[in-house]
């Protein structure tokens, strides 16, 4: 049981940090400033590839949902109580709203270029 508490905890900070990077991102193209008024960290790093970056993104938001679904899977083949197979199915919701904004910021990334 302690096994799987930690299993599913893991899974929704994996998620919560998924979703804090797609907010980042939107945030960041949507002002449509950027990182113009700051001058740069370090001269000799690249610019990181925004196209690039939200295709990284959607392909983590999609680990984490295939990792909420094999959870529940298991969860299902131990027989365990409805109430984790609920909670469970809840952050499988929560995995895919995030994948379906993550594939929405992908798509919004590659029409900008």
């Amino acid at each position: 049981m302690r096994t799987l508490c930690v299993g599913l905890a893991t899974i929704a900070f994996s998620i919560g940090l998924a979703f804090a990077q797609l907010t980042a991102v939107s945030a960041q193209s949507d002002d449509g400033t950027g990182d113009a008024a700051s001058p740069p960290a370090l001269a000799a790093q690249p610019e990181p590839n925004p196209a690039q970056q939200a295709h990284d993104e959607a392909d983590a938001a999609q680990s984490t949902l295939d990792e909420a679904t094999t959870a529940r899977d298991q969860l299902e083949a131990d027989g365990a109580s409805q109430d984790q197979i609920d909670a469970a199915n809840e952050e499988i919701a929560r995995a895919r709203a995030a994948k379906e904004a993550a594939d929405d910021a992908a798509e919004k990334a590659d029409a900008g270029q």
